[in-house]
């Protein structure tokens, strides 16, 4: 895929790891969709005291409409949800 990341996913919660290839040009909301959907995570997509990810290298909050190039997320990226 051109133009895309390849990061690792972390659900804390029930201790799995994922590395998934995402695009950069898609939006935070679009992330945490798709990772809703995928692995099935409750995140409530109408509360945006909910709609948010943490991330490392970078240190980030995924959560809006910026585009992941934006928020800094690069290969090897990690991506947490812990909740």
């Amino acid at each position: 895929m051109d133009n895309s990341l390849i990061i690792r996913f972390r659900n804390v919660k029930k201790n799995e790891e994922f590395d998934i290839e995402v695009p950069v040009d898609i939006t935070a909301n679009e992330l945490i969709y798709g990772l809703k959907k995928s692995f099935n995570l409750d995140i409530n997509m109408d509360d945006s005291k909910q709609c948010y990810l943490r991330a490392e290298n970078p240190i980030a909050l995924i959560k809006g409409e910026a585009q992941l190039e934006q928020l800094g997320l690069r290969d090897g990226s990690v991506v947490f949800y812990e909740r």
